[in-house]
């Protein structure tokens, strides 16, 4: 398959996300569902690319952040159930809301509920529209964010219970700190989770899906598994942090590929970039990319990047450019290789142990594969490569 015609482009392996999915279900109980989060644009893989191996990977729910994302994967034909993990319903008007609350009914989608003033304004669009919305509620266990405490939640749900035209489908809580060595937090939270599912049983109440494992949770704490997972980067093939301690055969699905748009020879003492922090100690050979912190190419990589030339690793030379990164080319050379403008760069490589991958590249600059996949920008086509899924 032919990608040059995106002079930046994200190859997006979906036989790799499908095989992640598979790796996934094979340490989680029989029947517990996958949920997959696909919020920013599926962890910055292009949601429009993904969505056909999660359908091949019979993927029972989808998780997004926003309400445009919801609306998204709906118009790209995901039939399934969407849950939103956000509070965003709660910042509308009300007339906003009253619109938003039949969408929501009527799409079916769920929603993260937080307020008895949200549920009477879906209760109202369910019952004029004769159909149920459907709801789940967050316990806030420790991450003290969007959740909301024991005894408020409590009397929450009695609220909901006592309305017929809404259904409490999920209650779920988030681990502030599952993908640390330490779990003693994360069990902390589990605990209160735990203890919380008990009340509402001793009062006869049973929610019918419980979640809270993360990527990393669904690896190293089994016991967080209840009857749905909601792993999102671990579906991507990469590892939430270098602290988890199972790591099964998870394959990175995403490589970032570019080409040579210059390369020039420089004389010894020549500086290069902005700032002048690199300085040419010998004739060398530089080779220009077109990639830069405006695309999330992170400007920390500056002087201590690495790209793929020739099957040669290759180090960036200077500061990073808001659309230039400049690389050394003097290795392929002097390995006798001939290059020119147009020769392929893999700038993010999917083979874990390249010092170019997302993992590596996150470890070499203090920060997170998260934040690395996230930020890469519109600039940088998502495109499908390798075999088809079967199905999709």
């Amino acid at each position: 398959m032919e990608y040059k015609r995106y002079y930046l482009s994200a190859q997006i392996d979906l036989s790799a996300i499908v095989h992640n999915c598979k790796i996934l279900r094979q340490v989680i109980p029989p029947r517990c569902k996958l949920c997959a989060v696909v919020k920013c644009n599926a962890y910055g893989h292009g949601v429009e690319v993904v969505l056909p191996a999660l359908k091949t990977a019979e993927v029972e729910m989808l998780c997004v952040a926003t309400i445009a994302e919801a609306r998204q994967v709906q118009e790209l034909g995901w039939e399934g159930p969407i849950l939103l993990l956000g509070a965003e319903f709660s910042i509308y008007s009300e007339k906003e809301k009253e619109e938003l609350a039949r969408w929501i009914v009527e799409s079916g989608l769920r929603i993260t509920v937080t307020n008895k003033k949200d549920v009477d304004v879906l209760s109202a669009a369910a019952e004029s529209l004769k159909k149920p919305a459907v709801v789940h509620v967050k316990l806030d266990t420790g991450m003290t964010r969007m959740g909301i405490s024991e005894e408020p939640l409590c009397e929450l749900i009695r609220q909901i219970r006592g309305n017929k035209n809404i259904i409490i489908e999920g209650l779920y809580t988030h681990f502030a700190a599952a993908d640390e060595k330490d779990k003693s937090f994360t069990n902390y939270q589990l605990q209160r989770l735990t203890k919380f599912i008990k009340q509402l049983q001793t009062n006869g109440i049973e929610i019918p899906i419980i979640h809270c494992a993360n990527s990393a949770a669904v690896l190293d704490l089994h016991e967080s598994h209840f009857n749905m997972i909601r792993p999102g980067i671990s579906i991507c093939g990469c590892f939430p942090s270098p602290e988890v301690h199972n790591r099964p055969d998870l394959k990175p699905a995403m490589k970032v590929v570019s080409y040579l748009t210059l390369v020039r020879k420089i004389p010894a003492g020549t500086y290069i970039g902005y700032g002048c922090t690199y300085r040419a100690s010998k004739d060398m050979v530089v080779g220009l990319v077109p990639i830069g912190y405006g695309d999330g190419y992170d400007r920390r990589l500056a002087n201590i990047g690495k790209m793929t030339v020739a099957g040669h690793i290759v180090p960036v030379v200077g500061r990073i450019s808001m659309d230039l990164t400049t690389i050394d080319l003097s290795v392929p050379l002097d390995k006798g290789c001939k290059l020119s403008a147009s020769d392929e760069v893999i700038i993010i490589d999917n083979v874990r142990s390249a010092p170019n991958s997302v993992e590596s590249i996150a470890a070499e600059i203090q920060t997170t594969p998260y934040e690395l996949l996230t930020q890469l920008g519109a600039r940088i086509v998502r495109v499908a490569a390798g075999p088809a899924p079967v199905g999709a």
